[in-house]
């Protein structure tokens, strides 16, 4: 099952998109839930369920990291690295990946660019992809050139400009993050910005990069 975000918002009733990306972490999961995908625990709910308990918490600055109960099969998607070629995420499985939606109009997405290029440039990419695919309708080149004059050059460039994934993961917001196993499982969200760069950051990737 699928489910576009303007569609989670007529769920909701009229409100906007402002509305959305505004709203509290507890109604954003409410949202999620009721599209039946990529439901996270919270850390109360986590510290009860002994596959949980050791997977390090992240504090976002609207949401924290949800893990699964159970690694999640992501829903099929395309999306373009900026030569043209065209990936799936089976493509880069092998390694561990987070996919963040971002977009250049969006300013938490922006704020966060930097920690997650410093948390990519911290691991080698043989265990671990930031794939950061970007939601603009703006020419590759422009995107590149975006990161690039911000310094920030250990992220790989990926666009979706269709919003075919963001659709298919039925996003609730932007930026959002999916934690991927090597297996090509979801196994955790965060919805909204986040330090991804700190210790906590580090250790959460740093978790699942060891295979847990």
């Amino acid at each position: 099952t699928t489910c576009a975000p303007d569609s989670l918002l007529a769920q909701q009733g009229k409100r906007g998109k402002q509305d959305m990306l505004l709203a509290p972490i507890s109604r954003r999961r409410a949202i999620i839930a009721g599209t039946g995908m990529f439901i996270g625990v919270t850390k109360a709910e986590r510290d009860r369920v002994p596959s949980l308990a050791d997977v390090p918490a992240l504090a976002g600055y609207v949401g924290d990291f949800y893990p699964f109960a159970e690694a999640q099969t992501l829903p099929p998607f395309k999306f373009r690295d900026v030569a043209g070629r065209t990936y799936a995420i089976a493509d880069l499985i092998g390694r561990v990946l987070l996919l963040n939606f971002w977009a250049t109009w969006c300013a938490p997405c922006v704020y966060e660019m930097p920690g997650l290029d410093r948390l990519q440039a911290g691991f080698s990419e043989n265990d671990f992809l930031v794939v950061a695919l970007n939601e603009d309708r703006e020419r590759p080149e422009a995107i590149e050139n975006f990161l690039r004059a911000r310094g920030l050059r250990h992220l790989g460039l990926f666009i979706d400009p269709a919003e075919n994934a963001m659709h298919a993961c039925a996003v609730p917001a932007m930026p959002t993050s999916f934690m991927i196993d090597r297996a090509g499982r979801a196994r955790g969200i965060l919805p909204g910005a986040a330090p991804w760069d700190s210790a906590a950051g580090r250790a959460l990737v740093a978790y699942y990069v060891a295979g847990n």
